[in-house]
């Protein structure tokens, strides 16, 4: 899952620049958006997916979907 790192120029009251950090959304498409929720997760070997808001739904309708079968 990318990083994406934002530095905004605002120096806080510590003395170090403001920096923000977002993980974007795993979507296979190459969604832009920032990833909210966390699909899955496998500790042992580092690895997260995480997707944003609309493909979180996405994902929820398709396992909805599978289970009625």
């Amino acid at each position: 899952m990318p990083w994406v790192t934002i530095r905004t120029g605002v120096v806080g009251t510590d003395g170090l620049e403001t920096i923000l950090r977002e993980y974007l959304c795993d979507w296979s498409a190459g969604c832009a958006n920032v990833a909210e929720h966390v699909l899955g997760a496998a500790p042992d070997v580092g690895l997260v997916c995480a997707v944003c808001p609309e493909h979180a739904a996405m994902s929820t309708n398709r396992m909805s979907d599978s289970r009625a079968d």
